[in-house]
């Protein structure tokens, strides 16, 4: 398996009561956030992020850090894998899906 340059973090964030909407929109800004998501339970915002090095990575975390946050926990992705669709054409036309052929 060929490995990328690509460094993936998983953050979960807990913020300042009153605060998760300010600290979500500033997320989305920063560069190297590729998603954030509001979540339930124990934390309030999961944001993955993706970045060409562990320097970058550390700086993103900084920005992160210095917004009414409370606390983070960063999970590094060490190996990936995505999981293609195992439907075939004949599934989706029972389900009543239609797929474009590429």
């Amino acid at each position: 398996m060929a490995r990328s340059n690509i460094i993936e973090a998983y953050t979960l964030i807990v913020v300042e009561h009153g605060a998760v909407e300010v600290v979500f929109n500033n997320l989305l800004k920063l560069k190297g956030v590729a998603e954030a998501s509001l979540i339930y339970g124990e934390f309030d915002i999961h944001c993955k992020i993706s970045v060409s090095s562990m320097d970058e990575l550390g700086e993103v975390l900084e920005k992160i850090r210095k917004q009414k946050v409370i606390r983070t926990e960063t999970l590094i992705a060490q190996t990936k894998y995505k999981r293609k669709s195992r439907l075939t054409n004949n599934h989706h036309r029972k389900m009543g899906h239609t797929r474009a052929r590429h």
